[in-house]
């Protein structure tokens, strides 16, 4: 029997259930200080931990337990709660064939629903916003995952 050390684990020889935790504080707790990366004279950016990949750390901790990731997905469920809703009856029929035109082309429930995980895994989120050739309008939004960004730093 394989016993994960972050989670309820049932005993069934014992009949009887074991709560395992880590402490948080030692998990990402760094052995060296992290200081700025620089980039040039003018740029740097805060690594994600010493190693740089602390995001895809969180992230394997969180699935290496099924209850915590359903647990780690009840949140952003709820801020999120049944989508957007958006409502053209008092619109015209150009303005409410162009908002049907960008829901056809821009997955919202999905965009909306890894937005706020990364609210929750990170404390904030990276879009790309798309626009026009005239630049007047927005033709596609674009979440980016987190673990990819670092903080920018400009130097002064």
């Amino acid at each position: 029997m394989e016993l994960n050390f972050n989670s309820v684990e049932t005993i069934p020889v014992l009949n009887a259930s074991a709560a395992f935790k880590t402490d948080s504080g030692k998990v990402f707790k760094e052995d060296v200080d992290i200081v700025p990366t620089i980039i040039d004279k003018s740029l740097s950016y805060i690594p994600w931990g010493s190693d740089n990949n602390m995001p895809y750390h969180i992230i394997n901790l969180i699935e290496s337990d099924g209850t915590l990731a359903t647990c780690q997905m009840f949140n952003p469920e709820v801020c999120y709660g049944s989508g957007l809703q958006y409502n053209t009856d008092s619109c015209g029929g150009d303005v409410k064939r162009e908002v049907e035109d960008f829901l056809l082309d821009n997955a919202l429930p999905s965009y909306f629903l890894g937005v706020c995980q990364d609210f929750k895994h990170f404390a904030f989120c990276v879009s790309v916003v798309i626009l026009n050739a005239e630049g007047t309008r927005i033709v596609r939004l674009i979440r980016k995952e987190v673990n990819f960004f670092g903080l920018i730093c400009k130097n002064y």
